[in-house]
């Protein structure tokens, strides 16, 4: 009988430690790599004399630091993400605008979005533009991971001659973001569980024995 209970304690012990390892996965860290990221804009229309419109990461995008997710749906905000600048002419402008989000963890991988911008400006003294996104951008990690990546639209009027949009990083529902450490695999789970219960049953028979 004692060596009847053994076994069963060791299963049970088995079977525990393979929940455990099944559940102890954490969520990956991600990091923003700025230097492989890229702004892309496109003049498609020219009705302004000395305008031009720039866009660049702003330093809290540069320097934004690694995040972990603690959940599917588990969103960072980044207020400042892209400067936006036009040139202090005269007239109106409009650009298909590229975005391009690298990461490096965890694992080298990217996504991006498209949009437009229509700018105008006063000598640069007073300025305004609408920045528009067809949709989000998504980033397909090869570990798993998925993250989504919404850019900040924005109508804007006012004094100078910039300005500064954010953007929202989501973790996806529909491939929710997965684990860094891999739980045990089920078919090598079922093996531990049989070798268990055929070490009850051979236990067994020689106790009746």
């Amino acid at each position: 009988m004692r060596l009847k209970s053994l076994a069963l304690s060791a299963a049970v012990v088995i079977v525990s430690g393979i929940a455990s390892l099944a559940n102890a996965a954490t969520f990956p860290t991600f990091v923003f790599d700025s230097a492989s990221s890229d702004i892309t804009l496109t003049k498609k229309l020219d009705l302004c004399l000395g305008c031009g419109l720039t866009a660049s990461f702003h330093s809290d995008a540069v320097n934004l630091a690694p995040w972990t997710a603690t959940s599917a749906n588990d969103s960072l905000r980044v207020n400042n993400f892209i400067d936006w600048t036009v040139g202090k002419g005269f007239g109106g402008e409009k650009y298909d605008v590229s975005v391009t989000l690298a990461f490096s963890s965890p694992d080298p991988s990217a996504g991006s979005t498209t949009g437009s911008a229509i700018v105008g400006t006063i000598g640069g003294v007073i300025s305004g533009g609408v920045l528009t996104w067809k949709d989000s951008g998504i980033i397909n990690f090869s570990q798993g991971s998925q993250l989504t990546f919404a850019l900040d639209p924005t109508i804007a009027l006012g004094l100078g001659n910039s300005t500064t949009t954010g953007v929202t990083f989501t973790g996806s529902p529909i491939a929710p973001l997965s684990d860094t450490v891999a739980p045990v695999p089920l078919p090598a789970g079922g093996l531990l569980l049989i070798g268990a219960l055929g070490g009850l049953t051979v236990l067994r028979r020689k106790s009746r024995a």
